[in-house]
């Protein structure tokens, strides 16, 4: 028995019963995984702006102070016999109060027909009102010929530069002609249902064509004035 046990702490005490230790496999369980790291997202720079454009070829939409004044006759009086106002279209997709006046002369008569001319951005610029010089003169129209001519003795003749058969008024264009209407309309005591057509008053025209929308003009001028007090 005491042999025994002297054998097996000989054995301890050479190593022989040390178990060996596979180094690969331990070197796979014990081997830490690096992860890349995530790079950082990138940094959005905001691109730069345009440079803002300082000049704009448009006019500057007409107000009551800046115009007003300027559509005036040149005697500053206005003649009472202006009763109504007549609303053209030019037929035409471009003109001008000078165009115009160079083609009414060439029919005979004395001067541009109408009393205002207002341009669509062909010949001037879009919006535009040029007075002619009958409403200078407080003079007679010729712009709608009557038997009894009551339409050009008493109305003020407005023309719209433009095809309105074919394509609409342009913002610019009934903007102004707003202006121009509560102007006439307040200084000349016309109220917004005696604003008429060409084609109203002859029934032989199409003036100033289908895409003018005369009610809503009239309409629109009427609730202004109930609204507004002119300057």
């Amino acid at each position: 028995m005491c042999r025994i046990l002297l054998v097996a702490v000989g054995l301890l005490l050479s190593g022989s019963a040390c178990v060996d230790v596979d180094v690969a496999e331990y070197e796979s369980r014990t081997t830490v995984v690096y992860h890349r790291p995530k790079p950082p997202p990138p940094v959005r720079r905001a691109l730069p702006r345009p440079p803002t454009c300082r000049h704009d070829p448009r006019p500057t939409p007409p107000t009551p102070s800046s115009v007003f004044a300027a559509w005036m006759p040149n005697s500053k009086r206005l003649s009472s016999r202006w009763t109504t106002i007549v609303i053209h279209h030019s037929a035409t997709p471009s003109g001008s109060a000078s165009l115009f006046d160079k083609f009414h002369r060439a029919k005979g008569w004395d001067e541009l027909g109408y009393h205002f001319v207002i341009g669509n951005g062909s010949n001037t610029p879009d919006g535009y009102v040029e007075v002619g010089p009958r409403w200078h003169k407080q003079k007679h129209g010729a712009h709608c010929k009557t038997p009894d001519n009551y339409f050009n003795e008493h109305g003020i003749g407005i023309c719209l530069v433009g095809d309105f058969t074919k394509t609409s008024p342009t913002p610019r264009q009934l903007a102004s002609l707003d202006l121009l209407l509560r102007f006439l309309t307040d200084r000349c005591a016309i109220a917004p249902s005696r604003i008429t057509s060409h084609a109203a008053v002859t029934g032989k025209t199409q003036c100033p064509g289908s895409h003018f929308y005369l009610a809503g003009v009239r309409r629109a001028l009427a609730q202004q004035m109930t609204a507004t007090t002119m300057p």
